[in-house]
């Protein structure tokens, strides 16, 4: 019997967009016109300057992931898929609707996330390591790996404000990925680094599906969706437009594109 891991029921995502009806020389007449209501702090400088109205960036989503199951989120930006891993990474909340975790979430979303760049890399892993949930003793464990994997042992002692940016993408990734990752939520990180590393990176993600983890999958390669995910969804201006196995999502995705172009 199959076990959920995500459960995402009837979500929205709304957010509220201003507008600015007049230019800097309007707004600084109006407050000469007013000097009382501004000097009292009463004056509502942008009330009269802007409108606004409510921009829907997620629109009645709804989907189960089961436990162990790799998906891929693919559509054009501005689609949703990133503000649909921050709801289920917990950054932010709903409109309306529910998510429910059934496990443990490591989400890389931002490369570095968690880092403080003035301290190095050996207590970033640590310090991120300890964000995760992770005991101090399962940090240990896996920090030698940690650090191959991530190939700046030369720079493990070293603040990671001097790391190049490729050097702190190999180090956030790696924390992320071998920190036991019951569900591991990634937003385009296949597209950084160079070609060996995002191999080894796929592999790695591959490795973890085959322990049981389950994964969410943000990215424009088509390619490694398709390697990697079993299944796909789709989504276009904030709804789903298709959800099913990953080569027939992308096909039909890749002719839309084709299309719209």
């Amino acid at each position: 019997m199959s076990q959920i891991a995500i459960k995402v029921e009837n979500v929205w995502k709304e957010y509220r967009i201003r507008h600015t009806l007049e230019g800097p020389s309007g707004s600084f007449k109006a407050l000469l016109n007013t000097p009382f209501n501004w000097l009292a702090g009463r004056y509502n400088r942008y009330s009269h300057l802007e409108k606004s109205e409510q921009f829907s960036a997620l629109k009645n989503v709804s989907f189960e992931v089961e436990y162990g199951e790799s998906v891929g989120l693919m559509g054009r930006n501005g689609a949703g898929k990133s503000t649909l891993l921050k709801l289920i990474a917990r950054i932010t909340r709903p409109s309306k609707g529910k998510i429910t975790l059934y496990h443990h979430v490591n989400a890389l979303l931002e490369i570095g996330t968690g880092f403080n760049v003035e301290l190095s890399g050996r207590d970033n892993i640590y310090l991120n390591g300890s964000f995760l949930g992770m005991k101090i003793s399962e940090i240990k464990q896996k920090f030698d790996e940690i650090v191959a994997f991530s190939e700046v042992e030369q720079f493990i002692d070293t603040p990671v404000k001097y790391y190049s940016s490729g050097m702190f993408v190999r180090l956030a990734f790696s924390v992320a990925v071998h920190l036991t990752p019951e569900i591991l939520i990634l937003d385009e990180v296949l597209s950084v680094g160079d070609a060996g590393f995002q191999q080894k990176s796929q592999a790695k993600m591959k490795e973890l599906l085959g322990s049981g983890a389950t994964i969410i999958l943000v990215s424009h390669n088509h390619q490694a969706i398709q390697d990697i995910c079993k299944r796909a969804i789709w989504l276009e201006k904030g709804a789903i437009q298709m959800d099913g196995p990953a080569p027939g999502v992308v096909q039909e995705y890749l002719q839309f594109i084709n299309k719209a172009q």
